[in-house]
């Protein structure tokens, strides 16, 4: 699912014009903040494939990793407060 999510958004990154490509580069180069919204999806996703792909015996791995995938989404919510505005 991953590698399809990564080729539908290359082709619709390569659509866009060359100015706003170039800007979506810089931004993710230069600044910290942009980078952690990938970063968190990728944590939810590897988090859905343990949960799903491997054939678990006992309940309690799954409901970790369940509360664990959306974790850095809500300390990101919570330690950002405020920054924005």
């Amino acid at each position: 699912m991953a590698v399809v999510w990564a080729l539908g958004a290359r082709l619709r990154y390569r659509r866009l014009r060359a100015g706003i490509r170039v800007d979506l580069r810089s931004l993710l180069r230069r600044r910290s903040r942009p980078r952690v919204v990938p970063a968190q999806a990728a944590w939810a996703m590897v988090c859905a494939l343990l949960i799903t792909q491997t054939p678990w015996t006992e309940r309690t791995v799954p409901q970790a990793l369940f509360w664990a995938g959306p974790l850095l989404t809500v300390a990101t919510m919570r330690f950002d407060r405020g920054k924005d505005g």
